[in-house]
């Protein structure tokens, strides 16, 4: 028995060996993992392989490897498609190492059926959740096959499973630490850059958009006296589209000062249901100029704490960026409620061109704009204004489909 012991130690070396080298040389994304041609699956095809193809033999009866690790971890971190992949791939390398295939078939449909409503409430959690919810999950294996033991009398093999599992779990647990502690750093690495960014645009904004305002106040002074004179038609047109320029640079650099300027008032408490009904009420004509409708379930009583010009702010900037984005004859449909989580939920959905996987990405950095005369800026401060609130905002959308926004706030205690 310890003989077998030993090589499933043997197997747990290989295993996070195989983790470690894809954590230090291939920090993928959580969206690039879930495809198959991700390192990720690939890796996990490595000790789907090697753990089937060299068993720990108990005896000629009884063979045991990690298998059920290469398929938890497919769709924990790789998702449904990689989860399903990784089954097809245990089914063709069982045929290939004479495995018992109608009961590998039958096992492990039960495993991956019973694991998709894990994979749904795995992400939920931090770490400390996680663990204790795979580790609850992982247990049901070796807890009913031992039953099944005892009930055979064959006690010796007992006491191998429970152990054996317990080495797996500790496994498992390992392999789920390391890889939540690599997407820690992959945010970090993010949230570094983000902060750098924001760092060179306040530092810009507080260099040269004071300077910048006082002579474009007079050029703005000069012109309108300007129209007043006797004018030819085309000469009016030309000096009120130099009126509209200037205004978009002057709202350009209060947007750089709004990204400069230190967050030094007091929150107070927000009626947010009567601030989600202004912001709407403020972009009801442009909605109607542009035939777009918009349809709202707001709960009654929502409070929060905030400033309230700031959430508005916010609420307008996206509901005028869902606007643009349908251009013409659409939906937006708006809802708020409050979750069980101590969080308010507000949802922005339009119907309009949406956006690529790599837009998405890029969206809210500041100078990335997906319109032809916009900055950025505008997103930039609705994601520094929330996160200042203890919020998040969350975006999804698809090309040619439309785009929904997520804008989760704490809610009032």
């Amino acid at each position: 028995m310890w003989e077998s012991i030993q090589s499933m130690c043997l197997h747990v070396v290989f295993i996070l060996f195989t983790i470690l080298i894809y954590q230090v040389f291939f920090k993928e994304r959580e969206e690039k993992r879930k495809k198959i041609r991700s390192k990720f699956f690939l890796f996990m095809l490595i000790i789907l392989v090697f753990t089937m193809s060299q068993p720990v033999l108990y005896s000629e009866i009884y063979k045991y490897d990690f298998k059920a690790v290469a398929i938890i971890l497919s769709f924990l971190y790789g998702g449904k498609r990689a989860g399903f992949a990784a089954f097809l791939a245990l089914l063709v390398t069982g045929y290939f190492t004479d495995q018992r295939m109608l009961i590998l078939l039958g096992n492990y449909t039960v495993f991956c059926l019973l694991l998709l409503p894990v994979t749904n409430m795995f992400h939920r959690y931090r770490i400390k959740g996680k663990v204790i919810l795979i580790s609850f999950f992982y247990m049901m294996i070796p807890i009913t096959r031992g039953i099944f033991l005892q009930l055979k009398g064959d006690h010796r093999q007992t006491f191998f499973e429970l152990s054996s599992s317990l080495i797996v779990l500790a496994t498992l647990i390992a392999i789920v630490y390391l890889i939540e502690n690599m997407n820690e750093q992959i945010e970090m690495k993010q949230e570094l850059i983000r902060t750098e960014k924001m760092n060179v645009v306040s530092q810009l904004a507080a260099s040269v958009a004071h300077e910048i305002r006082n002579p474009m106040t007079s050029v703005r002074g000069f012109m309108q006296l300007m129209q007043k004179e006797n004018l030819t038609q085309e000469q009016h047109l030309y000096i009120s589209i130099s009126i509209e320029e200037l205004d978009r640079a002057q709202e350009i650099i209060n947007q750089y000062l709004a990204l400069a300027k230190p967050q030094t008032d007091q929150y107070e408490t927000i009626d947010l249901t009567s601030v989600i009904q202004q912001s709407i009420d403020v972009m009801h004509s442009y909605a109607i100029l542009n035939s777009i409708h918009i349809t709202q379930q707001v709960e009654s009583s929502l409070e929060i704490e905030g400033l309230k010009l700031e959430i508005q702010q916010v609420l307008i900037n996206i509901i005028k960026n869902a606007i643009e984005a349908i251009k013409s004859e659409g939906e937006i449909w708006i809802s708020a409620a409050k979750n069980s989580n101590g969080f308010v939920s507000i949802l922005i959905k339009d119907n309009g061109v949406g956006m690529t996987e790599n837009q998405m990405k890029k969206l809210g950095s500041p100078y990335y704009s997906t319109k032809e005369k916009g900055t950025g800026l505008g997103l930039t401060v609705c994601h520094q204004i929330v996160k200042q609130m203890g919020g998040q905002i969350m975006i999804k959308s698809e090309l040619n489909k439309g785009t929904c926004f997520t804008i989760n706030l704490p809610s009032k205690k």
